[in-house]
């Protein structure tokens, strides 16, 4: 029996022992390699992706606003204008990329005046993103007719670096679409 005891005592000994538990250095310089490459791929995807969504978000912000100002003609049996505005309180023919009011047009056509309300703003747009204009665009003022219906035709074309341009078009009917053309800003 003195020799089972002994093994006893061993396999005790045994249990009782823990395992070191960490990393080893060359495990950890091996992890810092890997996710130094893999920042080095995704940096530059991500301010890829970055700039597209902001390209993405403002142009879409243009189409909210038109659909807004029409359906707002319509229902209210009113005209209704998307005009450039740096101060959000008038129209102050400033580029698009200041900002936009949408208001009720009662008084002189394209001017917030007496009786007008403002039903809605956007704010500046990102000032990495540039913005031209065509059309009944150019004149940086847009009424809707109680009908939804505008004079004219116009484009109002979005560009980022590195991207492909987003354009506005706003038929005579009023409604606007937004496409991405292949042509790069």
């Amino acid at each position: 029996m003195p020799h089972s005891r002994r093994l006893a005592a061993q396999c005790g000994d045994m249990k009782s022992a823990t395992p070191q538990k960490g990393f080893s250095l060359l495990e950890l310089l091996v992890t810092i390699t890997i996710a130094g490459i893999l920042l080095g791929i995704a940096v530059p995807a991500l301010g890829n992706f970055l700039r597209g969504s902001r390209l993405s978000g403002g142009a879409r912000e243009f189409i909210v606003d038109f659909a807004l100002a029409r359906n707002e003609a319509v229902l209210r049996a009113a005209t209704v204008t998307v005009c450039t505005s740096s101060d959000m309180a008038a129209c102050t023919n400033s580029p698009w990329t200041e900002g936009r009011i949408i208001f009720v047009d009662g008084g002189a056509i394209g001017t917030v005046d007496g009786g007008d309300v403002i039903i809605g703003s956007s704010r500046a747009l990102n000032s990495a993103l540039t913005v031209t204009s065509s059309g009944v665009a150019t004149a940086n003022v847009i009424s809707f007719s109680p009908m939804g219906r505008i004079t004219g035709v116009g484009q109002i074309t979005v560009c980022a670096a590195d991207q492909m341009q987003r354009d506005i078009n706003i038929r005579a009917s009023g409604s606007a679409s937004l496409d991405k053309t292949t042509t790069a800003c």
